[in-house]
């Protein structure tokens, strides 16, 4: 999965390799691929029955990976193969989208709004998506996000 080789990672399945076997700190072969950006490794794990929500130590996922990158299409694999949108880490509690929204990764942000992140989870000290990119400087992302609240807060009020 490291390297990229997909029929290599195919192949190993297809012999009985463990396809969640994680590491020591958690990292399983779709978290290094994610990590990685081999999409179509990332592809032919989710394809064999990888756990897309199977978490390393500090509660990573491979969603949370893929953001962090601003791999649009590994985001929307990921979560059209189950993978659990709004999962925080464990230690601060940021979610894929305040990930993206810090780094300034645009059509990752827009791939997790349009496929339902909520836009107003905020990490663990209160911090939302929404401020952290403004903190950062991303004001293309301000934008998309303060849109995404405004539609979220309207929909609330019907």
């Amino acid at each position: 999965a490291h390297q990229g080789h997909e029929m290599v990672v195919r192949a190993l399945i297809e012999l009985g390799a463990d396809i969640n076997q994680a590491r020591d700190d958690g990292t399983t072969p779709l978290c290094v691929a994610a990590h990685q950006g081999h999409e179509m490794v990332v592809r032919a794990l989710i394809e064999l029955g990888a756990d897309v929500n199977k978490t390393v130590d500090e509660g990573g996922t491979p969603l949370f990976i893929a953001a962090y990158q601003g791999n649009e299409a590994m985001v929307r694999a990921l979560i059209e193969a189950g993978a659990d949108i709004n999962k925080a880490l464990l230690d601060g509690g940021e979610t894929p989208l305040f990930i993206a929204a810090h780094q300034g990764h645009e059509a990752a942000v827009r791939a997790l709004i349009e496929l339902g992140a909520d836009v107003s989870k905020a990490e663990n000290n209160g911090v939302t998506p929404l401020s952290v990119a403004a903190q950062e400087g991303h004001t293309a992302i301000v934008q998309i996000l303060r849109d995404a609240v405004l539609v979220q807060m309207r929909n609330l009020s019907l």
